[in-house]
């Protein structure tokens, strides 16, 4: 377990109300939720849930940052979404009340804080707006991940590489951001190597669509990197 402190009751309820699940919710009904739930620290590397465990409870990232990834049969990984602080995972498995699709690990020290089935059940029975604020928040995430079911089957790696560029981009607010992720978890993401990936990002610098320093990531022509998006 990371040696760095648990986080304190504020930091928790700062988290909670950056959520889309819990962010319309008044501060003393933040409160009685964050009474329900446990909070746990976890090294870089470690397991969160793997594949096939029971989907009991869903997770808030308070700090730190989590990879949830499943595995081709010959190993190779395929990350699904990266998760920062005041982001959730977890609630859709949850509620289905089956078990886990995949795996779940820690990029950095992190605290999640976790709620349980019952628990949020029993949060939901006085509170009819928690359960409102948790439906939009999964069909926010929803719509995500079907973005991502759809280039990943119609699109070749440049056009995704392309949108994840932009995503980056509308994400930062700005058309000059550093990359959320590592180069390596990049290249999972899109379902690539982390070879093919450089050679992407190194073809759209030469062709001055991007200008490329460490991390750090300027769009010089936005217009042409939509249009290798495919993006309408």
């Amino acid at each position: 377990m990371s040696q760095r402190p648990l986080p304190s009751r504020a930091e928790l309820l700062r988290a909670m109300a950056q959520s889309p699940l819990f962010c319309a919710l008044k501060p003393g009904i933040l409160e009685l939720v964050a009474l329900r739930g446990q909070v746990r620290g976890y090294e870089a590397g470690e397991s969160v849930f793997e594949a096939g465990e029971p989907a009991d409870r869903f997770f808030l990232v308070i700090h730190g940052r989590v990879k949830v990834f499943r595995l081709s049969p010959k190993g190779g990984e395929q990350v699904l979404h990266t998760y920062g602080p005041g982001t959730t995972f977890g609630e859709a498995a949850m509620w289905a009340g089956g078990r886990f699709p995949a795996y779940s690990q820690a990029l950095a020290p992190t605290a999640l804080f976790s709620l349980s089935r019952q628990a949020l059940r029993a949060a939901f029975a006085g509170n009819p707006d928690l359960a409102i604020g948790m439906m939009a928040g999964l069909s926010q995430k929803l719509r995500g991940f079907v973005q991502l079911v759809e280039d990943l089957s119609l699109k070749e790696v440049p056009a995704r590489l392309a949108s994840a560029l932009l995503a980056e981009a509308r994400k930062a607010g700005s058309e000059r951001f550093r990359l959320s992720r590592t180069k390596a978890e990049l290249a999972a993401h899109l379902g690539t190597i982390p070879e093919t990936l450089s050679r992407g990002l190194r073809k759209l610098q030469d062709a001055g669509v991007i200008a490329v320093r460490g991390p750090e990531i300027s769009v010089r022509k936005p217009a042409e990197l939509k249009r290798l998006a495919g993006d309408d």
